[in-house]
């Protein structure tokens, strides 16, 4: 695929133009990143409110019914349903089972176990085993 750049500081508003033989969930998933305009979801911790960056988030976790995120070096609570923040979130994010999402750029590496599991390592040392089911779209997603 050829990408071609303009770049005018004067235009009054920014556009992309795709020409495509067909289209693929791929290109679907770039054009919803293109057109989402909320780059951040509101998590909660202690009682207060914090706006978290999605570049910022390294897992989304369900645990006893309740949806978690982690950042680096804290987790928050998000009134909401996975599905819900699934959502919101770009194409980065990719289910890892029915209860988490991992930013696939802040994996650190796949530990395949001797029963034949998958556990993804994150950089911030989270671990989060990876079900069976979404082995290979998460094999898709990082192009192995």
């Amino acid at each position: 695929m050829k990408i071609k750049f303009h770049i005018d500081e004067h235009l009054p508003e920014e556009k992309a133009e795709f020409w495509l033989r067909k289209m693929t969930e791929r290109i679907r998933q770039i054009t919803e990143d293109l057109t989402s305009e909320k780059d951040f979801v509101w998590c909660y911790q202690r009682g207060n409110a914090f706006s978290i960056n999605f570049s910022d988030i390294y897992l989304i976790q369900v645990e006893n019914e309740k949806t978690y995120v982690y950042t680096e070096t804290e987790n928050y609570l998000y009134k909401g349903r996975l599905y819900q923040i699934q959502q919101l979130l770009p194409s980065d994010f990719v289910m890892a089972s029915r209860s988490a999402l991992v930013n696939c750029h802040k994996l650190d590496h796949l530990q395949i176990l001797s029963d034949g599991n998958v556990d993804a390592i994150l950089k911030n040392n989270l671990t989060v085993q990876i079900s069976r089911r979404k082995i290979k779209n998460l094999k898709e997603v990082l192009g192995l």
